[in-house]
């Protein structure tokens, strides 16, 4: 398998670094479409999975011919555990955000890159922890993970710094914030890496793995917190192989030691498994991991071959959106129509509520405060004279990068 990959990394065109953020419009050049296509799909996965096995077949035991399809002909054969397909998705977004964000920290540098993530995340968390709370204080019946628990300043507090996910049980107001967690250590270090991936990533690299396992192996010895902790810290070796394959796709490190660090890596994620260090003992979880990473190099591998399309650029730009706000909006409509509409009503519309909902949420505060941060992130520079004949020409409307 290994093998394989090596040789299919060496085949990989060595292609610009793709866009990752809200790219300028109309600069569709910028843009990776598979990068696009798969947060698009690993998106419309988790809504699938929640709106369909969590809150219809779990929560209410029923199922349709679509979804039964599904887990016969996909989960079942693929042993995909617990949360059918939409244990795809999380991998797919953990190896996208390990090889899209590595470049961008590497060129902006750490100060830069850490304003820049807190106002693309913070923002829109806070509002969707809230709203959250607030329907939960209505009586109503948002998507939660873990043991319910009180609605409390303090419990809300814990949620936005997603210090909840700590604690043995656990309690989560908004159940998928989880793996914003999994984001933050990854984030934690890579700005630690960037010195290091500039001019020896080889060497980064290695140092984040080291890292990691430094920290997973006490991961018994200092109480539930630093246990919940380690085991997070083990996820983050999926971000990881992200970067891995990003450092041999443009070249950074040969293609053989990329395999030796992604085995490294998968031993890394199998021993916290087989430990059973934190909330995921689902085995469905690693075969999700192993097939999202083949399914992964073959997009990479096929991005110079895809186009970029208006659907997966609108649904990759409200990724965020999507995935905070889908648990509110969606499970909300659903318990309103359930009784009164057939389901066949009341699933689109709890879809096309979400959409409304997402639009609200990506338009007044994601977007907004993700511009905001860039604003603020980006380098100020001493005008020069050149500067100042060009703002006496009259020049074409820009929009801002």
């Amino acid at each position: 398998m290994f093998r394989g990959w090596t040789a299919a990394l060496h085949l990989l065109p060595d292609r610009a670094e793709p866009a990752s953020e809200t790219p300028v419009a109309g600069s569709r050049a910028t843009r990776s479409p598979f990068i696009d296509i798969a947060r698009s799909v690993a998106a419309l996965l988790v809504v699938y999975v929640h709106v369909f096995v969590v809150w219809l077949r779990a929560g209410h035991g029923r199922s349709t011919p679509l979804t039964d399809a599904v887990t016969a002909v996909v989960s079942r054969p693929l042993q995909l555990g617990l949360q059918d397909v939409g244990q795809l998705a999380m991998p797919m977004f953990f190896l996208v955000s390990g090889f899209a964000m590595t470049p961008i920290a590497v060129r902006r540098g750490v100060g830069r890159f850490a304003v820049n993530r807190f106002f693309r995340i913070v923002p829109l968390l806070v509002v969707a922890v809230l709203a959250a709370a607030a329907a939960l204080t209505a009586g109503l019946h948002p998507l939660t993970s873990g043991v319910p628990g009180a609605v409390t300043p303090g419990a809300v507090i814990a949620n936005i710094t997603l210090t909840n996910y700590l604690a043995d049980p656990y309690s989560a107001l908004l159940g998928v914030t989880w793996s914003l967690l999994v984001e933050v250590i990854f984030y934690t270090l890579l700005m630690a890496a960037v010195p290091l991936l500039r001019r020896v990533p080889r060497l980064a690299i290695a140092g984040e793995l080291t890292v990691v396992a430094v920290v997973f192996l006490p991961y018994d010895q200092f109480g539930t917190t630093y246990r919940m902790f380690a085991a997070y810290t083990a996820l983050a070796t999926i971000p990881l192989i992200g970067q891995i394959v990003w450092a041999a796709h443009t070249r950074r490190i040969p293609a053989w030691l990329a395999g030796c660090y992604g085995v490294i890596a998968w031993l890394l994620l199998d021993w916290s498994f087989i430990a059973r260090a934190g909330r995921f003992d689902d085995e469905g979880y690693l075969a999700a991991v192993a097939i999202t990473i083949l399914l992964f190099l073959v997009g990479i591998f096929a991005d110079p071959y895809l186009r970029c399309r208006p659907i997966w650029t609108f649904l990759s730009e409200r990724l965020y959106s999507i995935y905070l706000v889908h648990g509110i909006a969606a499970f909300l409509v659903l318990d309103a129509l359930y009784r009164a509409v057939p389901l066949w009503l009341a699933v689109p519309a709890a879809l096309a509520g979400t959409l409304a909902a997402v639009e609200v949420a990506y338009r007044l505060v994601e977007r907004p405060t993700h511009q905001f941060g860039r604003r603020l992130g980006r380098p100020r520079r001493t005008p020069s004279a050149g500067d100042h004949r060009a703002k006496a020409v009259p020049a074409r409307e820009s929009v801002p990068s």
